[in-house]
């Protein structure tokens, strides 16, 4: 007896054989139950997935017994000459090579006749989208209206060629790819079934090979049985197929994800010396790059995921602590040099290039974290005395003096026409080293008004204890204070006045980090109208960055503490005649009194007199030592 392929002695004999294609043995079994079978059906889907298998066992449903069982006994003589393919009652055409006019007519002369040995006479047409256009309206009539002995089974790869009014007269069925799970389990029991000895991770190589198909799985493992023998390891299967190791794989991925070009170009070279095809090494790193992303994705994408257990470790050991937008990053580059390696005349250049590529791209950063960067050093910048404009209206933090005058000369006024040489002028800054106590010169005439006192955080903490409510605290009220994320709630009298709350308030949020620094020293609380406390901006900003933390969560969750019957935060920006200061305006102006009593103190000293003297120049700059030094200008 002449040998059989595997894909033709597996083929499926019963509806309960066919892979992956539930959603239609399980209809087709049901109208054969109910026994409203349709008069023509339409298989679409890629090849190798059962269309063809799935038309010849309803053939042999519709003919087998007394026509209501569910599945074919393949014992009747019916059966028996359905599978060997030659019964009279059910026909089977090549639509590529029978597409004319002609052939059409001359089923449609044949379907009057009927069946010789069964019940129904069926026709399977295959690849039928392959029928001409005038083929195609020769069968219309027919296919509406057959007789009620004849069944039309359609099967085609490419069902968008079919006429409109082809597809309204049928039933249709979309058969979907094989998962690789069910690929590899049938490649199972056809190797128990040929007594082949594989390794699992061998059959999920081929299985994956096949992408969906299981004829093209099952002629691969023919293949490599041919090659090997009755036992498959899964070397073999690589080098059979033409596939590049895993290990080269991973260590790609490795190169990739540790930032070090030097491995990466490694693999592109062993890979190439093996005479493999550079193709096959960026098809199958995309889907191993699509693995690594989903299982840092979440735990639900993880059963996305069709690898074996040690492909599995190793890739939740590569991916451990590393980003997901490094992968998909990866994943991008990648893929626009997939269609380039196939293409290209020098392959290895391309892809060594997307390996430079890729090393250059540095880590990302949340915009958040950029903006808060930014407003920190914006904030420094005005704290120096420095204001962001444009490079020739930058201020000076210091004022320059003239040279000091040489004793050996006599002493000139400046020649007409003539100003001092810049260059050769001076700054002198003076730091106050000493502890400086509270002068009795007094201050400017709105330093009474806005001069007060802010209280510390140890002080409104250390206020009588107030029990928090359960539901502001949530489910850290036990971890408050031992190392939580966010500092624990102020103790606050039920009697608190607003002063005193919307104090503690902007301390609270001093404490709880940089992203609320904003909130809690460059707005004013105006009013609290509950539901909301109407927070007012100084600059539009500020008003826009604040716009970020409107719904944030830690906010909702203890505004109601501060502020009874408050949830939210009502945003505006402040007026220009509003005389309200924010904190840090607050602290500026205090800054500045405080400089002002410093530099005069420091200009009436006799000693500092006759440092002026002596050096020629005077008080340019005066500072506390608690602050840091000015950033001086230039000319």
């Amino acid at each position: 007896m002449s040998y059989v392929a595997i894909a033709r002695k597996w083929r499926p004999s019963s509806f309960e054989e066919i892979c992956g294609q539930t959603h239609v043995t399980r209809t087709l079994q049901n109208a054969l139950r109910l026994q409203r079978v349709h008069h023509a059906f339409l298989f679409t889907g890629a090849r190798g997935v059962g269309k063809t298998s799935a038309a010849r066992v309803l053939a042999r449903a519709l003919n087998c017994g007394d026509g209501t069982k569910l599945e074919p006994c393949g014992n009747c003589a019916s059966c028996k000459e359905i599978a060997a393919g030659q019964s009279p009652d059910v026909v089977e055409i090549d639509g590529a090579s029978n597409n004319s006019v002609d052939d059409i007519r001359d089923l449609r002369d044949n379907v009057r006749y009927l069946p010789q040995g069964g019940r129904k006479k069926v026709y399977i047409i295959d690849e039928v989208h392959m029928l001409s256009r005038g083929a195609f309206n020769a069968l219309l009539k027919t296919l509406e209206e057959p007789p009620d002995h004849v069944v039309f089974i359609f099967a085609t790869t490419e069902a968008h060629k079919i006429p409109e009014t082809i597809l309204s007269r049928v039933q249709r069925f979309d058969f979907k790819r094989i998962p690789t799970a069910v690929v590899l389990a049938r490649l199972q029991q056809v190797c128990q079934g040929e007594g082949v000895t594989a390794e699992l991770e061998a059959l999920r190589l081929i299985a994956r090979a096949g992408e969906g198909s299981m004829r093209d799985s099952q002629s691969l493992l023919d293949r490599v049985i041919s090659t090997c023998g009755d036992r498959l390891g899964i070397q073999d299967v690589t080098e059979i197929l033409g596939l590049v190791d895993r290990s080269l794989l991973f260590d790609m991925l490795e190169g990739i994800a540790r930032g070090q070009p030097d491995r990466c170009l490694a693999v592109i070279d062993r890979v190439d010396s093996y005479g493999h095809d550079l193709s096959e090494l960026t098809g199958e790193l995309l889907e191993l790059l699509r693995h690594a992303t989903l299982l840092g994705l979440s735990e639900d994408s993880q059963r996305y995921v069709d690898l074996g257990e040690e492909d599995l470790r190793r890739l939740r050991e590569l991916g451990a602590g590393i980003p997901t937008d490094v992968w998909v990053r990866a994943f991008q580059v990648i893929l626009e040099v997939n269609d380039q390696v196939a293409r290209a005349a020098r392959p290895r250049m391309v892809l060594e290039m997307a390996v430079a590529r890729l090393a250059a791209i540095r880590p990302l950063r949340p915009v958040d974290e950029v903006l808060e960067r930014i407003s920190g050093m914006e904030r420094r910048l005005r704290h120096f005395g420095v204001q962001p404009r444009g490079p020739a209206d930058r201020p000076r933090a210091a004022v320059d003096v003239g040279p000091a005058p040489d004793p050996r000369r006599p002493s000139e006024g400046p020649r007409p026409g003539h100003e001092p040489e810049r260059a050769q002028m001076r700054s002198v800054a003076v730091a106050v080293a000493r502890p400086v106590e509270q002068s009795d010169q007094e201050a400017p005439p709105q330093a009474a008004a806005e001069t007060w006192e802010e209280p510390s955080a140890a002080e409104l903490f250390a206020a009588p204890l107030f029990e928090v409510p359960p539901e502001i605290l949530g489910e850290e009220a036990d971890e408050l204070g031992d190392g939580a994320e966010r500092p624990p709630l102020p103790p606050l009298g039920l009697q608190a006045d607003l002063a005193t709350r919307t104090e503690a308030f902007s301390v609270w949020l001093r404490l709880a980090g940089p992203r609320y620094t904003l909130l809690a020293m460059d707005v004013v609380i105006s009013e609290v109208r509950p539901p909301a406390v109407v927070v007012l901006a100084a600059a539009p900003f500020t008003l826009k960055r604040l716009e970020m933390l409107a719904n944030d969560s830690l906010l909702r969750e203890v505004l109601p503490y501060f502020f009874p019957n408050c949830s939210s935060l009502e945003l505006g920006l402040r007026g220009e005649g509003d005389p309200r200061l924010t904190r840090r305006e607050h602290a500026d102006q205090l800054r500045k009194m405080e400089r002002v009593r410093l530099e005069a103190e420091l200009r009436a000293d006799p000693w500092i007199q006759k440092l002026n003297q002596r050096l020629g120049g005077t008080i340019t700059a005066v500072r506390p030592l608690d602050e840091p030094p000015p950033v001086l200008g230039r000319r």
